[in-house]
């Protein structure tokens, strides 16, 4: 997925392309786990969209609920959810954050030209 060690450095463009899959893959990846926390709420308190979907997302984040709930089950899913949805969080600003620390540490590996005047530094 990534270059190597022994590779060369990704052009900025290609970075920005990476860049854009990895925010692809964690919009999809919220849009999941938020749909699904919306449509367990629905179900099991019964509200209506717009509040089972902030609900769903303030839980996910680890802010927790605004509605209180009433049922058990409403209960029970939400703490399976809230478990579920902090790991989903974690993993998602994990995506967002891998390709940049990568490209941090790999350019302290790119390989430096033998002649040093060819990059600035002191000739001997």
């Amino acid at each position: 997925m990534f270059e190597g060690r022994d590779e060369p450095l990704l052009p900025l463009g290609g970075f920005i392309r990476r860049m854009l899959r990895a925010l692809a893959l964690a919009v999809v990846m919220d849009a999941i786990i938020l749909g699904f926390g919306a449509v367990g709420l629905r179900l099991t308190e019964g509200v209506d969209w717009t509040d089972a979907s902030l609900n769903a997302a303030l839980v996910a984040t680890g802010n927790g609920p605004l509605l209180r709930v009433q049922s058990v089950s409403g209960k029970i899913f939400l703490l399976c959810y809230a478990l579920v949805g902090v790991i989903v969080f974690v993993a998602v600003i994990s995506v967002m954050i891998v390709p940049i620390f990568h490209r941090t540490l790999h350019t302290f590996h790119v390989d430096v030209p033998d002649d040093p005047g060819s990059y600035g530094g002191p000739a001997s």
